[in-house]
């Protein structure tokens, strides 16, 4: 895993996501982001990813039920 930015917990439970992680995942002001555990790593995608996440899984599971 490579380590990028860092962030900062503010006294309100809040962080900015560092510019470099907001052009990664593709996500501007007003966009929402998911927070999923995994391995006991927190991990935070875009719902525009998650969405086509989900639909490329859904397409593959389509796929294989054809077959």
């Amino acid at each position: 895993m490579q380590k990028i930015k860092e962030a900062v917990l503010s006294s309100k439970g809040q962080i900015t996501v560092p510019k470099a992680i907001r052009e990664i995942l593709h996500v501007e002001n007003g966009d929402s982001l998911v927070f999923y555990i995994e391995d006991d790593e927190v991990k935070i995608t875009s719902t525009n990813n998650l969405d086509i996440k989900l639909k490329n899984e859904k397409r593959k599971a389509f796929v294989r039920k054809e077959k």
